[in-house]
């Protein structure tokens, strides 16, 4: 058995997306496999425990400055047979220096080529890759490939798994930047179909949300509806129990996306300013994506980049309508042609 030493920050999207290769790997392992340990920050260490093929997680102290004297001090000690570098930053290039180990396998990075897509609009043949296919790229560089486990397994096993319901729509209406947030009246749209068709939705707000949530036009269509509930203030393990609960998610292009679909719950995800070619679209064969085909886009690597119109047409020219036919749809369990 080799000791793996895998190095990745964040963020929750990309750790999640990293989860499904290190499950696959332990899958295709299989017996007497591989010891796999994960660093990363502390927000993210619950989650990441519970996935499969993460036997442990090194925590990143919350002082980065002193805080990869610290890590290296602690982890340095240890045997490593493998390093991965699998975010391939400043950080964990230095953590490496403090270590005095050059990685196995480092995450090939797309930025340059994401970045003359949005200048020039031609996509290289290197964005067709998904960030799955990078991470798999670097862990297959350096574990060889045994026997092939279920690759649509999802990685994440919550501590208190609850049943599906194919009654019970998730909505996720936050997002990190403004610029990939669905108009939130559309997500009211959005609860009141699902209500009229006997349907129940449950609404994750995180901390960013709580800021504009409270007398928007999704608290008044929830208010008062014992058909809705809200999922607030929870950590991300009751953050993923809770999205393992439900039917399908409608999300924006979030890091819930991808804890969503980390506990094998399908989504309907809507993308504005980032697309296809960042290799963040969703991994399970149910879920769908709902975008406007306009020549501006993208415009950003991540959404941090304000909307050079104004009007953030790319999210607001998709129909309520459109959402709730795709959720349906999805709660079916209908594939997408």
């Amino acid at each position: 058995m080799r000791e793996i030493l895998v190095i990745r920050f964040g963020a929750l999207g990309d750790l999640c997306v990293l989860g499904w290769a290190l499950a696959r790997l332990a899958d295709r392992s299989g017996p007497g496999r591989d010891r796999v340990t994960l660093v990363t920050k502390a927000g993210f260490a619950p989650l990441m425990a519970r996935m499969r093929g993460v036997d442990e997680v090194l925590v990143l102290p919350e002082d980065e400055s002193g805080g990869l004297r610290e890590l290296a001090d602690r982890i340095g000690s240890r045997r490593w047979d493998l390093v991965i570098d699998a975010h391939n930053i400043l950080r964990s290039h230095l953590l490496l220096g403090l270590l005095g180990r050059r990685p196995d396998a480092r995450l090939a990075k797309d930025t340059a080529a994401r970045l003359a897509f949005m200048t020039f609009g031609r996509p290289s043949p290197r964005l067709d890759l998904r960030m799955l296919d990078r991470f798999d790229e670097a862990l297959d560089a350096v574990v060889p490939v045994g026997t092939v486990g279920d690759p649509t397994r999802p990685p994440c096993e919550p501590d208190t798994p609850t049943p599906r319901d194919a009654g019970l729509l998730g909505l996720a209406p936050g997002a990190r930047w403004d610029t990939k947030r669905w108009p939130e009246a559309g997500f009211a749209e959005v609860l009141a179909a699902h209500r009229r068709e006997g349907g129940r939705v449950r609404i994750f707000l995180g901390p960013r949300e709580e800021t504009w949530y409270e007398g928007s036009t999704l608290a008044r269509a929830a208010g008062g509806d014992t058909g809705v509930e809200i999922v607030r203030d929870a950590d991300l393990p009751g953050v993923a129990a809770g999205l393992a609960g439900v039917g399908a998610l409608v999300t924006n292009d979030s890091g819930l996306l991808h804890v969503a679909e980390a506990v094998g719950t399908p989504v309907v995800a809507l993308f504005g300013p980032t697309v296809r070619e960042f290799g963040y679209f969703p991994l399970l064969p149910t879920s769908r994506v709902l975008q406007s085909d306009l020549a501006c886009r993208p415009c950003s690597r991540n959404g941090k980049r304000a909307c050079h119109r104004g009007d953030l047409a790319c999210l607001v020219g998709i129909a309520p309508g459109a959402v709730s036919a795709a959720a349906a749809a999805v709660l079916r369990g209908e594939v997408p042609a």
